[in-house]
Order: C-alpha cells, then sequence, then structure tokens
C-alpha cells in the first residue's frame, strides 16, 4: 500500500487558485482540490473545515501576490500622484492576470469570514501608507476611494460590461488622472 500524500498549505492555495481560475470560482469544491492533491476528498477535511476556507486560502494569496506588488512600486516612486496610479495600474494588471483570485479580496463576509487576513492587512497597511503621502491627514476615506474605484473598473471590465465603445485603456486612464488630481488636491 503506497504511503499516503501530505498535503502543504502551499498545494492546497495553488490547487484552489489554479481551479479557480481555469474553471471558475463555483468548480473549486473539497472534491476538486483533493483530486488536484492526490487525496480522497475526506483526507482534505484535515487541512479545511468546508469549501469557504479555500476561497479564503485563495483570497489570502492573491492579497498576499497584491500586496508585493503594490509594495515593490510604492516603494520606487517619490512622487505621491505617480505612486498612486502605479497602484491602481498594478491592480488592475493583477486582476487581468487573476480574475478569479482578485474577485474574492473584497468578498470577506461571502466567505463566511472576517477580511482581516494577514494578506489583507499587510496590502491596506502598505495602501494605506501610499495614499498618506497625498492625505496626511487621515488616508482612509482616499484609499477606500482608490480602491472601489480600481476594484469596480476592474470588474466591469473582466465581466465585459463596457459596450459603449471607446478605449477602455483610456477611459481607465482618464478615470484614474481624474481621481488621483481629486485626491491629491484635496491633500
Amino acid at each position: 500500500m503506497p504511503a499516503p500524500q501530505r498535503v502543504t498549505r502551499a498545494a492546497l492555495t495553488a490547487a484552489a487558485r489554479a481551479i479557480a481560475e481555469d474553471e471558475g470560482i463555483d468548480a473549486v469544491t473539497i472534491s476538486a482540490v483533493a483530486t488536484a492533491v492526490g487525496v480522497r476528498p475526506p483526507s482534505l477535511y484535515k487541512h479545511v473545515d468546508h469549501r469557504h476556507d479555500l476561497l479564503r486560502l485563495i483570497a489570502d494569496d492573491a492579497a498576499r501576490e497584491l500586496d508585493e506588488d503594490v509594495a515593490a512600486l510604492a516603494g520606487s516612486a517619490t512622487d505621491p500622484a505617480a505612486t498612486l496610479r502605479a497602484i491602481a495600474r498594478a491592480f488592475r494588471a493583477f486582476s487581468t492576470r487573476a480574475p478569479r483570485a482578485s474577485s474574492l479580496l473584497f468578498s470577506g463576509a461571502a466567505l463566511g469570514a472576517e477580511p482581516e487576513s494577514e494578506g489583507m492587512i499587510a496590502l491596506t497597511r502598505t495602501l494605506l501608507s501610499a495614499v498618506q503621502a497625498t492625505t496626511p491627514a487621515d488616508p482612509l476615506p482616499a484609499a477606500r476611494t482608490l480602491t472601489a474605484w480600481a476594484h469596480g473598473f476592474c470588474t466591469m471590465e473582466q465581466a465585459g460590461a463596457f459596450q459603449l465603445g471607446g478605449d477602455v485603456d483610456e477611459a481607465f486612464e482618464f478615470g484614474l488622472t481624474t481621481l488621483v488630481g481629486a485626491l491629491t488636491a484635496r491633500g
């Protein structure tokens, strides 16, 4: 009889994320992930309690990856407005690269868990730090506004919701320039 397969958190996360990106969020099931990591579904319950835990692993990994992208950009620019634009562009690039994982970033309540994961805390801290250069008194409203706009734009773009013609890249840059201009003027 072969020895039982050892399952790591990293392997679970990678398998769940691959299934999500290849087949959709609904395809991320205990059974599908167990098959992908080479164990039987009951064995997976030693690592996760339910499907929401798998989705949380994807969201946490996405937040960690996006935080790495954003932190690298935030530390490289001396102009606060350029930093905010770079952050929004990084979010859009990530959303294009991993649309299903990025859709889970702000789904804490839907995942049955608080959104205060380590990955989201780090990402929030990085974003607040970058925004604080433009709005030193209270960066939270500005960070929320930038995040909501970028997430909304990217969600609509991934859904194919921009059907009125015109250049979507140009629309993104217009919105970003307008928003960053308002945030920096306010600060």
